[in-house]
């Protein structure tokens, strides 16, 4: 950030330099002609002009992926970029056609990104473009579908452990990949928002401090979509004999995971309603809900002799201690913001003091 003084040009005209590396970077010279807008805001915008063809300049990032070798940087680059709200990428291969390998985490990480496609490609370009209007996108509404998301993955869970079906694991494998998508979509519009308040205001950010707990709750979901499908991958390992082999502890599972049900749909609730007594009620909840795992861990330590079911058995009693960690992180999210309201519990009051 720089600070710049407004100085006074005649007798009427008050001008504010131009930042020398932003008009090096806009490739601006004098003469050159500039767009300036007000936004909703309050603040001014600035932006390039071309007087030849009256078209507003359109940027691009461009990425040499020659200087890219390491795997996995390029899907990450991509993936990054999306997120930052850059709409218009152009990988190049200067020297060389472009590699396969690159290509491939490329089209990997497209794959995980919503309204991302490949507009153009030869032998030593890729051009991807983002077709996302962001105002078309409520942060309100991308949750409550991660939330969705996150009730069918489970029932699809219990499912599996009543008919033992691997096609249910391989559903569940899929939606989270959806939720994914969901969650970089999410992250991209809170810095969007962090950059445009008329934009942030359309997503229905009302504040500029939501936006830290909007990613954390962001982030929360996703993680517990995560810990979801390790499960799922865990039980592909059992043998079926095995699971009817130890049907009482899939039973035990499965009612663990009707209870870690139900705390989210509360979570979620509390969290639309911004309702602090539900949300304290969750976590107080959820400590007698971490005492039953941990139980249920050591009974597993006794009671279960089989070394591979053992070991399956507590990971997937791992993943589900650290849903219930992230549960409680939104059910602190909620807390905190249902406190910037007054309510029956807490509210502002202006006290007036004696003059000394």
């Amino acid at each position: 950030m720089e600070i710049r003084k407004v100085q006074k040009l005649g007798y009427s005209t008050i001008v504010v330099s131009l930042p020398r590396s932003w008009v090096k970077e806009k490739n601006l010279k004098k003469g050159d002609s500039v767009i300036v807008r007000v936004d909703e805001d309050g603040n001014l915008r600035i932006e390039p002009y071309e007087v030849e063809s009256g078209k507003k300049k359109r940027e691009q990032y461009v990425i040499d992926v020659s200087h890219a070798k390491s795997p996995g940087l390029i899907k990450r680059i991509l993936i990054g970029n999306y997120v930052l709200g850059h709409d218009n990428l152009v990988f190049v291969s200067k020297n060389e056609r472009m590699p396969a390998e690159v290509l491939k985490e490329i089209k990997d990480a497209i794959n995980r990104l919503a309204a991302m496609e490949i507009v153009e490609q030869d032998l030593h370009k890729v051009v991807v473009q983002c077709f996302i209007d962001p105002t078309k996108f409520r942060l309100t509404g991308l949750i409550r579908r991660m939330y969705t998301l996150i009730f069918s993955m489970i029932e699809a869970l219990q499912v599996y452990l009543k008919d033992k079906d691997p096609a249910v694991l391989n559903q569940v494998i899929n939606m989270e990949n959806e939720a994914d998508r969901l969650y970089w979509l999410v992250v991209r519009q809170i810095l969007l928002a962090q950059k445009s308040w008329r934009i942030a205001k359309e997503i229905g950010v009302e504040h500029p401090y939501h936006i830290v707990g909007n990613r954390a709750l962001a982030k929360s979901l996703e993680e517990i979509c995560d810990r979801i499908e390790d499960i799922a991958n865990e039980l592909m390992n059992v043998p079926r004999e095995k699971l009817d082999e130890y049907r009482e502890a899939t039973e035990i599972l499965d009612t663990m995971l009707s209870d870690l049900r139900e705390i989210l749909s509360l979570s979620m609730m509390a969290f639309i309603e911004l309702d602090m007594i539900k949300a304290n009620e969750i976590l107080n909840t959820l400590k007698t809900f971490r005492s039953r795992v941990r139980e249920l861990d050591r009974n597993f330590i006794t009671h279960i002799k089989d070394p591979l079911m053992l070991s399956i058995l507590r990971v997937i009693v791992s993943c589900i201690m650290r849903i219930a960690d992230s549960s409680d992180s939104i059910a602190e999210i909620t807390i905190n913001r249902a406190l910037e309201t007054p309510s029956k519990i807490c509210r502002w009051e202006v006290i007036e003091e004696p003059a000394e």
